[in-house]
């Protein structure tokens, strides 16, 4: 049986697999705009880490509150909680983009069926939230690159 502290944990390791990716955008970013960009992606993964860390530390939650859907955790492991960031050293901007509009979109899904998948309020309320930031963060990086790749405005 898995419980919220194992998707904690698995969510946490997405934080961080989520600023080696964004840390690597800094390094080939061709412009400052878009090292800029991913600095503050860096940022707000960190700030998403250290809240995740804080809720498992303090256990502000039943951390044996039991999640019963297997393939959460599966999703989770094989979407932005792999351990393993596989990502080539050769990437673009444009590459690191495309990767990270995915890991997002599935961090977004995670989040939202572990919100479906308890009963109790307060968790529900976590796991919407959480799933509610990463679909921003998704919309960023898609706005991000789309202007790189000129399929929209600067006005958006």
């Amino acid at each position: 049986m898995h419980t919220l502290k194992d998707l904690l944990d698995i969510a946490i390791q997405g934080e961080v697999n989520s600023q080696k990716l964004y840390q690597r955008g800094v390094e080939v970013a061709g412009d400052d705009d878009s090292k800029a960009f991913f600095k503050r992606l860096v940022k707000e993964e960190t700030m998403h880490e250290n809240m995740l860390f804080n809720i498992r530390e303090t256990e502000l939650y039943d951390l044996d509150v039991p999640v019963d859907d297997p393939e959460l955790f599966e999703a989770a492991r094989s979407s932005h909680g792999n351990s393993n960031i596989a990502f080539n050293e050769n990437w673009t901007t444009e590459e690191i983009l495309d990767a990270a509009m995915k890991r997002e979109f599935n961090a977004m899904k995670r989040y939202k069926a572990a919100a479906e998948s308890t009963s109790n309020e307060e968790l529900k309320t976590l796991f919407t939230n959480l799933s509610e930031e990463e679909a921003n963060h998704h919309r960023v990086i898609e706005r991000q690159y789309n202007l790189l790749k000129g399929l929209a405005g600067k006005e958006l």
